[in-house]
């Protein structure tokens, strides 16, 4: 910090207990940022909330700097209280509160013995006194470990570890399983009982698969079931609203559905619904969710409901969510069973689900929704015969509906995507399709946050680009050429999965065919190539030929050989050895009559050899 901001510091001398962040989104200068407390602890908390709230990763790390030289730390240290607070473990009071508040010091050996030994007695009906647990302590310290006196816990320290477990204990006496009793009271997972005394105090959520398996609208079977998530309010057990996810639902599927739960019910013509739907309205304490980490580690509900005004609970165990199973009990055995494709428990169940399946996702949404609205909410109540479900409901709301919340402080519900950039004549694109919204003409060029309905993706909320909550809304931009038309996101997604399949085919298809055509052509222009460099080689040897005078010496020389009778042989005959015969030396007349009377003697080779040359016997 400059001396500036130090100055500032020591002469503010006002407590405060809030932290504002500036107004200007991509602003990276911390000084800006008006510290209302001087606690350390509440500045390292803002400084992180301001960091996680960055638009863009260029922004991001430029405040990482910032916060990094403002705190004197390292970008590595302020990564790590990064991921504390987006997993909830970074507190604003953290330095207040002792770092060892809630945690025992004593070795965890005995802090699991004297869990294990009360726990134990609760199993054999027979639960021990504190003092009881001490008194096994101490035993188990002498007589089976051999220590030594003050080698074991002191009794405050036991009785300290077993006062939740004795609090939990009393608490399971006093209370029954929800839905039981003249009065219905709920146990979180941090110790705490809530009654619901009136309508819309206490609102449960939870979600679950189920047993049916359905077609898509070409008929052909999927490879998942549908997740129905519902929100039940516990004093009338009325569903307050529902809805239908084709995966395992999140927190931002949780906040749709409570959106869905709050607004006023409006479905179209085609629901053929006889009475109209008018339980709705929000949380007005409590909204009841299970454990799971998709909502016990989200943020997302716990703004929403810091917003609206009702705090977020966690169930302690399962079956502290009766109500909201038994509806899911009631849906599969006797709204789905009838139906083809439901998945019956019997053996070869899954297998003949699969062959008779033939309902879409839609018409199982139109049989809920037909359900709930006309069959469901006005049954008799369980405990009050004489009451149905919305008569109850509508009593303990003071016998008046509930009055609608404005539409726009339930946005935050919806999904949404940061930092889209507004292009020309105040159009985003978004999903492969080009939205259009007036309000947005003179702001081209700007980042705004986009806001949408999965159920109805054809219309966006625009909001402008801020700093921790939605920025303020602009407008609503409607997607072009599209307006008589109504799609979800998962159709339009299907829609741009089909469309770029066939372009990828068509596309293919044409580069094969220009590739052939390209071949042909240059094979063609190729051969013609060919054909001009013979043709004009043999202009050229024609040419050479004319004033050339080796075929007149050819036809000159072949005519002398002709013209000659002297016959020439070239290469001589092959003879064999056996038709050769010496020939006789020619002689005189006079030689040839003395030759002819004399008988001439043998003829023999002459062996000629050197007087110098030794011969010798070859054997």
């Amino acid at each position: 910090m400059d001396e500036s901001q130090v100055k500032f510091l020591e002469l503010d001398s006002v407590a405060f207990d809030e932290v504002r962040l500036s107004d200007r989104t991509f602003d990276t200068d911390p000084s800006k940022i008006l510290i209302e407390s001087s606690d350390p602890q509440k500045l390292r908390f803002g400084l992180i909330e301001w960091l996680a709230g960055a638009p863009n990763r260029q922004v991001k790390a430029e405040r990482k700097q910032a916060i990094a030289q403002t705190l004197e730390i390292s970008t590595r240290q302020v990564e790590r209280l990064l991921n504390q607070y987006t997993e909830d473990r970074l507190r604003e009071t953290a330095g207040i509160e002792r770092s060892d508040k809630g945690q025992h010091r004593i070795h965890e050996y005995w802090q699991d013995y004297i869990r294990k030994v009360y726990e134990q007695s609760l199993k054999d009906k027979h639960p021990l006194k504190p003092a009881d647990v001490v008194r096994e302590v101490q035993r188990h310290a002498v007589i089976d470990l051999r220590h030594e006196e003050g080698d074991w816990p002191h009794p405050a320290t036991i009785y300290r570890i077993l006062k939740p477990l004795v609090e939990q204990q009393k608490r399971k006496k006093k209370i029954r399983n929800p839905g039981s009793g003249s009065w219905l009271v709920v146990e979180t997972r941090d110790g705490k009982s809530l009654k619901a005394d009136f309508s819309n105090q206490i609102l449960q959520c939870d979600h679950t698969k189920l047993d049916i398996r359905i077609v898509d609208k070409d008929g052909k079977l999927l490879n998942w079931r549908p997740w129905l998530t519902t929100v039940v309010d516990t004093f009338s057990s009325c569903l307050v609203g529902y809805h239908l996810w084709h995966k395992q639902p999140g927190a931002h599927e949780v906040a749709l559905t409570l959106r869905h739960a709050i607004l006023p019910k409006q479905y179209p013509p085609n629901y053929e619904l006889e009475k109209p739907w008018e339980i709705y309205g929000a949380p007005l304490q409590y909204f009841f969710t299970d454990g799971g980490k998709d909502l016990s580690k989200s943020k997302l509900i716990q703004t929403v409901g810091k917003k609206i005004g009702f705090q977020c609970e966690l169930r302690d165990r399962p079956i502290q969510g009766g109500i909201v199973e038994r509806l899911f009990n009631t849906i599969n055995t006797q709204v789905l069973q009838p139906f083809p494709g439901y998945i019956s428990q019997e053996e070869g169940g899954a297998e003949r689900a699969e062959k008779e399946a033939c309902l879409t996702f839609e018409d199982i949404d139109k049989f809920l929704a037909g359900y709930f609205c006309d069959d469901y909410n006005h049954q008799p109540y369980p405990k009050s015969p004489g009451d149905t479900r919305f008569e109850r409901w509508f009593r303990g709301m003071g016998k008046k509906l509930p009055e609608p919340l404005n539409e726009r402080d339930l946005d935050i519900c919806l999904m949404k995507e940061e930092q889209r950039v507004l292009q020309a004549h105040g159009s985003v694109y978004f999903a492969n399709l080009t939205y259009r919204c007036e309000e947005l003409r003179s702001r081209p060029g700007e980042y705004v946050t986009l806001a949408y309905d999965p159920d109805h993706i054809l219309t966006l909320y625009i909001y402008s680009q801020a700093t921790g909550e939605a920025g303020e809304f602009i407008g609503y931009a409607h997607a072009i050429n599209l307006d008589t038309q109504d799609l979800s996101l998962d159709e339009l997604k299907q829609l741009n999965k089909a469309r770029s399949h066939a372009k990828r085919n068509h596309s293919n298809y044409d580069a094969l065919v220009a590739l052939n055509k390209r071949q042909k052509l240059v094979g063609k222009r190729q051969q013609e190539q060919k054909e001009r460099q013979r043709s004009e080689q043999r202009k050229l040897r024609g040419k050479s030929q004319q004033h050339s005078n080796v075929v007149k010496l050819r036809q000159e020389r072949a005519g002398k050989a002709a013209s000659s009778s002297e016959s020439i042989e070239l290469l001589p005959e092959r003879v064999a050895p056996e038709s050769m015969k010496p020939q006789s030396p020619v002689l005189p007349p006079q030689t040839l009559e003395v030759a002819a009377s004399a008988p001439q003697p043998e003829e023999r080779h002459r062996l000629v050899v050197t007087k110098k040359q030794v011969l010798k016997r070859t054997w």
